[in-house]
């Protein structure tokens, strides 16, 4: 394989050193052997462009993804036998086996060199982590075992902990890593994606579903749904074990779980058990989508079934772990698990894990991944939405507040990528409705099965720190590798329209 012509691609240069951290726009020549071999060959042949000449050696293959369209090979940079941390090299290969995209966090060689040795024992590391949290209410543990590793930062590489640590009030999951030499902490971050649990939707949802249903009272109170509401299911992929246990999700963190000979969990929202099983079917459903979208066999998104806590926390709020890759539901005002767009929402941010761990680091990238869940929600559910309701997501959840009909979030929103706010008090969730209206821009403009196809692949190529311009070039090439680009032009002028890129 030849190296790149400097002319033949585009480069977007480093943070904190002087290499590129992605090359884009280019096609190289065609490659021989496994995706493994075909990226290692790639990499000896544009060690120099990238900076990695001695690292290359130093590169070891964590994870070979196939998508639908492209092989994703992601290789983790080790130093003295220990990974250091968000040092990563991945390289993506089009089924006509050329590599198309190469990103790389790679740390320098003159960095390596200024190393200590760690002198700081686990147990002193997990001391250092618990008393640097603070104090919570409820219970806290370490999960996993703390990791020895290397942190870069200020161009030192610094040898230290990696400790885990799970809290239940206030609810937390925040990753912090200790100095193996001083003992201080060099930083902390809390690991769980939520989401804000004020609705519950049925088959989609009550008001959808029982045409003029009003939500509220006259003394606003939230009223049971009437009979027209309810959709009778099929919960497939059950191990026939009495519980709801099944091949693609498992509720058995759940407390006081239900249980029938007959497998008919049939009971109405308002006694408990009704979540459990509305948890395990829409989870279940939306695995079983992704199946028919080619994730499956080889290809398989989840290696196990999902656990699922439907009943997890009294507080209003639902949450994915990425640590113990759980989803948990809240039972405050409403029972989250209850509303079938809160659990595919929860579940955008399981997706995104499987796919990249590690999601939503950066300002960014964490709109991206409310977003995501918007859309994915959203998208889901459009057959079975009428308007108003289509566009409207967790609207039973939403039922209190304005607009029209009431609802949590939208996903045709105007906003432009020049309303993102990047201050220090930014939410989320309010930045994640300018990506997903351009989703859902693109939706509209494709329609479900190559919006969703497009949108999920491109997440292959996407890391913990990605950017709306990264994610929409992820977007258009995974239109190249699945249908030859055919929505380019299209999807071009969404991008440009939402103020997001370059793209080109």
């Amino acid at each position: 394989m030849r190296k790149l012509g400097a002319r033949s691609f585009k480069s977007i240069p480093g943070k904190y050193y002087d290499t590129p951290k992605e090359l884009w726009g280019f096609r190289s020549d065609r490659g021989d052997g496994a995706p493994s071999m075909i990226a290692r060959t790639f990499l000896e042949a544009n060690h120099g462009t990238l900076g990695i000449t001695r690292a290359l050696a130093r590169l070891d293959v964590r994870r070979v993804i196939h998508g639908r369209g492209a092989d994703h090979v992601i290789l983790q940079q080790l130093w003295r036998r220990r990974r250091i941390h968000r040092a990563y090299v991945t390289v993506h290969i089009g089924r006509d086996r050329r590599v198309y995209l190469v990103k790389s966090r790679a740390v320098p060689d003159d960095v390596l060199r200024k190393t200590e040795e760690p002198r700081l024992a686990a147990g002193t590391a997990v001391r250092a982590a618990f008393a640097g949290g603070g104090r919570g209410r409820g219970r806290a543990w370490v999960v996993g075992k703390p990791e020895l590793l290397w942190y870069p930062a200020k161009r030192l590489l610094h040898p230290a902990w990696r400790v885990r640590i799970h809290r239940t009030k206030p609810r937390s999951e925040v990753i912090t890593y200790v100095h193996a030499v001083t003992g201080n902490v060099i930083s902390r971050y809390d690991n769980l994606a939520e989401a804000t649990g004020r609705a519950r939707v049925f088959l989609p949802n009550p008001m959808a579903r029982a045409h003029g249903f009003k939500p509220l009272d006259e003394a606003d109170r939230v009223q049971r749904p009437p009979a027209a509401a309810y959709a009778d299911v099929k919960l497939t992929g059950l191990r026939g074990n009495g519980r709801l246990d099944g091949r693609r999700v498992t509720t058995r963190l759940t407390a006081k779980r239900l249980r029938s000979a007959r497998l008919d969990f049939s009971v109405p929202h308002f006694r408990a058990g009704f979540e459990e099983a509305s948890a395990y079917h829409h989870v279940n459903e939306a695995i079983a989508y992704l199946e028919t979208l080619g994730y499956r066999g080889p290809r398989r998104l989840f290696p196990g079934p999902l656990e699922v806590d439907a009943r997890g926390t009294r507080d209003d709020n639902s949450w994915y772990s990425p640590g113990e890759r759980t989803l948990t539901f809240g039972t405050g005002d409403v029972d989250d698990a209850e509303d079938g767009e809160t659990v595919l929402h929860e579940f955008g941010h399981a997706l995104q894990d499987a796919i990249c761990s590690d999601f939503g680091q950066s300002p960014e990238a964490a709109a991206m991944g409310e977003g995501f869940g918007d859309y994915f929600a959203a998208s889901f559910f459009a057959a079975k939405k009428r308007d108003p309701y289509r566009e409207a997501v967790m609207t039973w959840d939403g039922a209190y507040g304005e607009g029209d009909p009431p609802c949590v979030r939208r996903v045709d929103s105007r906003l432009t990528y020049e309303s993102f706010d990047h201050g220090p008090r930014a939410d989320e969730h309010d930045n994640g409705q300018i990506w997903s209206a351009t989703l859902w821009d693109i939706w509209k403009a494709t329609g479900r099965p190559v919006a969703d196809r497009i949108i999920v692949e491109s997440h292959f190529q996407l890391d913990g720190f990605t950017t709306f311009a990264r994610g929409a070039r992820a977007i258009l090439d995974a239109d190249r590798n699945l249908y030859r680009g055919r929505h380019a032009t299209i999807l071009k002028r969404i991008f440009r329209r939402r103020g997001i890129g370059p793209v080109e």
